[in-house]
């Protein structure tokens, strides 16, 4: 009695989980298509563009579900080894391609992993007490960059890059194997969408948290299904101990990659009476006090550990209620500041209780909102990566370059697409009792409700994308089946039936095909004119060298100047540098030379301290200079001498004055301060070319426009000859 009470309670609780997340999936739709981190997407993407991709893509992805439908098991395995070596491939050419300049935070990870290489442990006490969620990624690194030295492997940039792709591949392949527990078809309809998503391929370089944790979650995911499906008692508890250990692990690399194992948990509840789910429940929790050991073992070995430092979970719930939900450098400062962790915890709620009475509920309603559509609903994470000068290329160029408007599109219309086959998929688990299946929408219910309170940036949701591949993937799987029946049945309120069968619906797919045909033809004349006769300014970096939050060191230029070495990928115009202006110093005159590799002045250009704003960007204007891949010399010296002089911030982070050898992630260039050269330091600008250009080539946006209507009749032909075809 009491477990059928417990039952039906439980099966009521999960059906509002799936309803919540509906509501929620509804709103990043709708946010996806018509508003980009909170702002109308009118002046970004064109709705009736995305809507049209949206159609086209679905109605592709639907078309392949049904032809793999006639494959054979022997079929599907050999496209699987296809989908999944075109993944790789795809992982290596973006990976070795797009190198990107490392955030702060991975820079900080990156030096220190191989500052551990000498020193054995942790070394940087105030950075990684304060961010004790570095530390395990710290030190994953340096074991990883061990191996690699002892193999005689010393670009550990290039190690780390290698790692990065080989984890996002097994990741690919864990989520495959999740899907193929249904069935091989679903396994390869993962794969497909795995790969049309180029977003984790544009992050193969950056071998960060948010893409390492992803094969320990889904492995642990994996293992969990392994155990509910088989029959044997020792095998069963090894595999859900493994399970929580696995997913335990990721937890500690990236904290959100723990949401499975809740998400497993509740799981369990809602299937089992509580004798049986406390069973499993147990060997979970052996499991994670494995981990646990485990963890705690290596932290006290290489970690540290130090209160003051220590940055509490309060600190990120304020940030979580900064203006844009991001992290901020004034509210980092003011935790910083306090002199033990309770005086951060009393700062902390202190300011969470001013910002919820300050917003109110509207307030905190429009905040939310912009942070649901930063976070799930955009696609535009990538626009935050940029590339060294050893990478620009074409790849570059019509990804996160100048020609990436397409790139960019394709990249929303994937994301809106999958969202959809999302909302689609939690319809379709209403419809059936809770099963095995459940895990994965409690996972991204869990994580959305995390990151509406949370600190939140684009790139943090980049591990759950395999989740919701998976879902996607059991959503058209599901939906693929109403093309095995003869006839389509409608039972109105009056109780007469109508019965839609083959000559009914193939009509009617005929008109959808000439309408979105004719749609796609209309859309792209009225396209025709903002998209290829539109010209705007664009941007071809040439070199990127800028400290993030603008932490660099301070240089006063003094009377023999500052001069910046650096390669020139090719021709530019413009070189912007962030200057240092106290606000008493007018009417200063400084002079700008761009001098050739054998130091010969080929422009000069002076400019007044008077139009030079402090810490901010001033963009220096230029003649055309011709170059390629060579070294040259930016110069700024005074016409006179001073008492004073203006500054320029330099690209050195003050965290690492402790290491033997501050590490330079500017290769090819130098700061060089009264003819001395400073080899860790790089003067803070970028170099590019500037200049007007239309969004598309004519050639490239008809390629575009005839592809998708090619796609259209194709998709339009493969529904009219194969619907209401009976089941073979």
């Amino acid at each position: 009695m009491g477990n059928t009470i417990k039952a039906k309670a439980c099966s009521k609780f999960y059906k509002i989980l799936l309803v919540s997340l509906l509501v929620l999936v509804g709103i990043f739709i709708w946010q996806g298509l018509f508003y980009i981190n909170g702002e109308p997407s009118i002046d970004k993407y064109s709705p009736s563009i995305l809507l049209l991709g949206i159609f086209v893509l679905s109605a592709s992805l639907m078309a392949v579900a049904n032809i793999i439908k006639s494959c054979s098991e022997k079929g599907l395995r050999i496209i699987s080894f296809i989908l999944l070596a075109a993944i790789l491939a795809n992982l290596i050419f973006f990976g070795t391609q797009l190198t990107y300049v490392p955030p702060y935070d991975l820079i900080n990870i990156h030096a220190e992993a191989v500052n551990m290489l000498e020193n054995g442990r942790i070394s940087n006490i105030e950075y990684y007490a304060g961010y004790t969620n570095q530390q395990p990624l710290a030190i994953l690194l340096f074991f990883l960059f061990s191996i690699a030295k002892n193999l005689g492997i010393t670009d550990y940039n290039a190690v780390g890059i290698g790692f990065n792709i080989f984890m996002i591949f097994l990741s690919a392949w864990c989520t495959y194997k999740i899907c193929s527990l249904w069935s091989l078809r679903a396994g390869v309809i993962s794969l497909i969408v795995f790969l049309i998503d180029p977003m984790l391929f544009s992050w193969a370089s950056h071998y960060y948290t948010d893409t390492i944790c992803m094969p320990f979650m889904l492995g642990g995911v994996l293992l969990f299904l392994h155990a509910e499906k088989t029959e044997l008692k020792k095998k069963k508890i090894l595999l859900l101990i493994l399970s929580a250990f696995l997913i335990f692990i990721g937890g500690q690399i990236r904290m959100t990659a723990v949401f499975p194992l809740i998400a497993i948990c509740i799981f369990l509840f809602i299937k089992y009476p509580v004798k049986s789910f406390l069973k499993r429940f147990s060997f979970i929790v052996i499991g994670l006090f494995c981990a646990m050991v485990l963890m705690n073992s290596i932290l006290n070995t290489y970690g540290v550990k130090d209160r003051r430092y220590e940055y509490p979970i309060t600190h990120w719930l304020k940030l979580g209620l900064s203006e844009n939900g991001m992290y901020t450098t004034e509210d980092n400062n003011t935790t910083k500041a306090q002199d033990s962790y309770e005086k951060k915890v009393k700062e902390n709620i202190n300011t969470i209780k001013s910002r919820i009475k300050e917003k109110g509920i509207p307030g905190l309603e429009k905040l939310y909102l912009k942070k649901i559509s930063k976070s799930w609903s955009s696609a535009a994470s990538t626009e935050r990566l940029q590339t060294t000068v050893e990478s620009y290329n074409t790849l570059y160029k019509y990804t996160i370059g100048r020609s990436s408007k397409a790139f960019k599109y394709w990249l929303q219309i994937v994301r809106c697409t999958m969202l959809i086959f999302v909302f689609i998929g939690g319809i379709l688990a209403l419809k059936r009792k809770a099963d095995v299946n459940a895990w994965m929408f409690i996972t991204i219910l869990g994580g959305i409700v995390f990151y509406i309170f949370w600190e939140v940036k684009p790139k943090y949701i980049l591990c759950f994308l395999p989740v919701f591949y998976i879902i996607q993937s059991y959503s058209i799987t599901g939906l693929s089946g109403i093309f095995k029946i003869n006839s389509i049945k409608i039972r109105r309120d009056d109780q007469k039936e109508y019965r839609f069968n083959r000559r009914s619906l193939q009509p009617w797919i005929k008109g959808v095909t000439i309408f979105v045909v004719l749609f796609t033809i209309v859309t792209g004349v009225l396209s025709y004119s903002r998209y290829v006769s539109e010209r705007s300014v664009q941007k071809d970096l040439r070199v990127y060298q800028t400290t993030l939050y603008r932490e660099g060191r301070m240089e006063e230029i003094g009377y023999e100047g500052v001069s910046q070495s650096f390669t020139a990928e090719g021709d530019f115009n413009t070189i912007e540098i962030n200057f240092i202006n106290p606000d008493q110093l007018k009417g200063q005159k400084y002079t700008l030379s761009i001098l050739d590799s054998k130091k010969n002045v080929i422009y000069e250009k002076i400019f007044s301290s008077d139009d030079i704003k402090d810490s901010e960007m001033h963009t220096f204007h230029l003649d055309e200079i011709h170059a390629h891949k060579e070294t040259m010399f930016a110069a700024i010296r005074p016409c006179q001498e001073y008492e004073e002089y203006i500054g320029v911030n330099t690209a050195i982070f003050p965290s690492y004055h402790g290491y033997k050898e501050s590490p330079d992630y500017y290769p090819g260039g130098c700061l060089y301060v009264g003819g001395q050269a400073r080899q860790s330091n790089d003067l803070t600008f970028i170099v590019s070319e500037q200049y007007t250009d239309s969004i598309f080539s004519q050639r490239i946006f008809l390629l575009i426009w005839s592809l998708v209507i090619i796609i259209e009749i194709a998709a339009g032909v493969f529904f009219y000859k194969t619907v209401g075809a009976r089941e073979g």
